[in-house]
């Protein structure tokens, strides 16, 4: 049932057919004039695909994060459930941090840009929520740590690629593992 609520009801009805009948009965005296409510239209169908990639998208890349990060030595835990903000805890060092996965795959005007809310409250991320933020480009095949601050009050960011000549806010998150073993997480070199 977790599924539903973050891929949509509607993507259910196809992984679950039988949870989740697609089909109502027709009242009786009902209007002729309309298809049945079972059609879909191609807004809908285009809706549910768009739905089903990005859900797909999103386990990648947390796929991809624990692959990453058990390589480098760290500890990764699942929190149980989807009620959290964070997708994973690792240990770094002594300290457990909260992370939440975002990946990206489309490049727009000369920038990767991704979603950094919750997709479920449509709310940006608090400081109390999370600790930092993995970026994947899957393109690129690039990770961004991003401490919380860097978030905060934020809907969407936007990462060059690599090689671009112009000015990246933050390219010195790019591959910066290290973060997650520093004792607050914020300490620069």
């Amino acid at each position: 049932m977790t599924v539903c609520c973050e891929v949509g009801l509607t993507v259910c009805n196809e992984v679950f057919p039988t949870l989740f009948p697609s089909t109502m009965s027709r009242i009786k005296g009902g209007s002729r004039g309309r298809g049945p409510a079972s059609e879909e239209s191609p807004v809908q169908s285009d809706g549910k695909r768009r739905a089903c990639l990005n859900a797909l998208q999103g386990e990648l890349g947390e796929l991809a994060f624990m692959h990453k990060a058990t390589s480098l030595g760290f500890a990764v835990a699942l929190p149980y459930g989807h009620l959290h903000r964070y997708d994973f805890m690792l240990e770094g060092g002594r300290n457990l941090w909260r992370v939440q996965v975002k990946t990206s795959t489309c490049l727009v005007r000369g920038f990767y840009r991704l979603c950094v809310y919750n997709y479920n409250s449509r709310t940006a991320y608090a400081e109390s929520e999370i600790d930092f933020v993995a970026v994947y480009i899957i393109p690129e095949d690039t990770w961004y740590i991003l401490p919380v601050r860097e978030v905060v009050g934020r809907t969407s960011l936007r990462f060059r690629p690599k090689g671009y000549r112009r000015l990246d806010l933050y390219a010195h998150y790019r591959e910066a593992w290290d973060l997650l073993r520093e004792p607050d997480g914020l300490v620069f070199g």
